[in-house]
């Protein structure tokens, strides 16, 4: 765990490679798991490290002696084993042990942090975790998973808790640094999810209910920002994701289309605007090792960012997913996400890819230019024209279905030729075959009836 990337035993590595981009905010968490290995049943003195705490406190100062600010997260997805062994959020103890964990955190370094994230992703974690068991901690039985999302269900309960948490942490946070002021939100999770088919209508309206607004309609009050995590669309088919095959995708199977950002950004700018509510894009990027889609990626989605600032939403930064290579939760550490690649082969050497370069000269230039747009997208269209192939981690059924599990081993899928740059994205209609034969139903009377009316024409204006 330690040597993933050496940022616990040697951070410099990571906080130079950040520094030399020209960034001046740098996200990083602290693992409750490291903080607090044992459930603190007897109090916190037998189940603290206060050695790691203070090991979190250096690598902090070390983030502010290259001049960046911090943004710390509290809980990104990292639940105790031994809260897992119990229900984890599903129990409101778990409020309490967050609590003893948080005020142990911001004691330590209050004075060194600037922006505050709460929680990363929880609608995403209770799904993962007590919805699907796919990440550990969950363990639903059948019945369980079945109820999840009810409003009786663990999706809620968990979720509820969770709230809780988050409004409490809010409080405490800002009664212990009223002097430094920092601010405080969550990094909520959102992606464009559109229907496949007619019956996959039901299912993306079920899907947008639970994770698009309830939580942060909760907290709201309590929020000096909106954190927002944004990766692609997906494609809703019957219980699963569809993979579209004419549609562009990450390696871990997530949708490339800038232009949901933009739609996104506008879509939770009208509904918290009365509390004029700023957003910092706390993560976008895109697992991509031959980095030919994470160019032109990062460049449509800093366009649709400006685009949505010029439309009134308040963008307070961004922040790109990731600097290196990482370990990708259950995706181990297949999909690369990294500006930077990591060779595991050679000392966990690190490699800049272009992309690395093209971020620091957008950093440091503030402009996304015509030559720099037509150059990344004109690079990947001719491995596109040239029937190359890239590395894929998600595992698909014989219906097109993305499964959650990923590969050990990647198939190799082609560079999809369609435009998906901001604004040029021509979006599919239904594409389930009843949809497509009323579709084309539809066409043909069309075209009929407009030749019916063009003979027509002729006879009555013969020149």
């Amino acid at each position: 765990m330690e040597e993933r990337l050496r940022f616990w035993s040697d951070p410099d590595i990571e906080l130079k490679l950040a520094k030399d981009t020209g960034v001046t905010v740098f996200r990083m968490g602290i693992d409750w798991s490291r903080i607090m290995p044992k459930e603190p049943v007897n109090g916190l003195k037998e189940s603290v490290n206060y050695a790691a705490l203070e090991r979190y406190k250096w690598i902090i100062n070390r983030v502010r002696s290259y001049g960046m600010k911090v943004m710390l997260t509290l809980f990104h997805h990292s639940l105790p084993p031994w809260a897992g062994d119990y229900g984890g959020w599903k129990l409101e103890k778990t409020v309490d042990y967050f609590m003893d964990f948080t005020r142990l955190v911001v004691d330590s370094v209050s004075d060194l942090v600037d922006y505050w994230i709460t929680f990363n992703e929880p609608h995403v974690f209770c799904m993962l975790t007590y919805c699907s068991g796919t990440w550990p901690g969950g363990h639903p039985d059948m019945l369980e998973a079945a109820t999840a999302t009810l409003p009786t269900g663990v999706f809620q309960q968990a979720m509820h808790w969770i709230a809780v948490s988050h409004l409490k942490a809010y409080d405490y946070i800002h009664e212990l640094s009223n002097s430094s002021n920092p601010l405080i939100g969550v990094a909520h999770h959102v992606s464009f999810m559109r229907p496949y088919g007619l019956f996959d209508i039901a299912a993306v309206s079920l899907a947008n209910s639970l994770s698009l607004f309830p939580f942060i309609d909760e907290i709201s009050k309590k929020l000096d920002f909106i954190g927002v995590n944004y990766y692609g669309q997906e494609v809703v088919s019957g219980a699963g994701l569809k993979l579209v095959e004419n549609d562009e995708y990450s390696e871990s199977g997530r949708g490339v289309y800038p232009d949901g950002l933009y739609r996104m950004l506008l879509q939770f700018h009208e509904r918290y605007k009365h509390l004029n509510m700023p957003f910092i894009i706390a993560e976008n990027g895109i697992a991509d090792e031959t980095d030919l889609i994470r160019r032109p990626y990062l460049l449509e989605h800093l366009l649709a960012v400006y685009a949505a600032m010029n439309e009134g939403v308040s963008v307070l930064g961004y922040l790109f997913w990731t600097i290196s290579d990482n370990w990708e939760w259950a995706d181990g550490y297949g999909p690369k996400f990294g500006l930077v690649a990591v060779d595991r082969a050679n000392n966990l050497a690190r490699i800049p890819r272009p992309s690395y370069h093209l971020f620091s000269k957008v950093v440091n230039s503030g402009k996304v230019t015509r030559e720099d747009r037509e150059k990344a997208w004109n690079e990947l269209q001719r491995a596109a024209e040239e029937k190359k192939t890239r590395p894929f981690y998600r595992a698909v059924d014989k219906n097109g279905l993305m499964l959650a599990g990923g590969l050990d081993e990647p198939i190799q899928r082609p560079y999809i030729e369609r435009d998906w740059r901001f604004g040029h994205y021509e979006m599919d209609g239904l594409q389930d075959h009843l949809s497509r034969f009323s579709r084309f139903t539809i066409q043909r009377l069309s075209l009929k009836r407009k030749k019916k009316y063009q003979k027509k024409e002729l006879v009555l204006n013969p020149l």
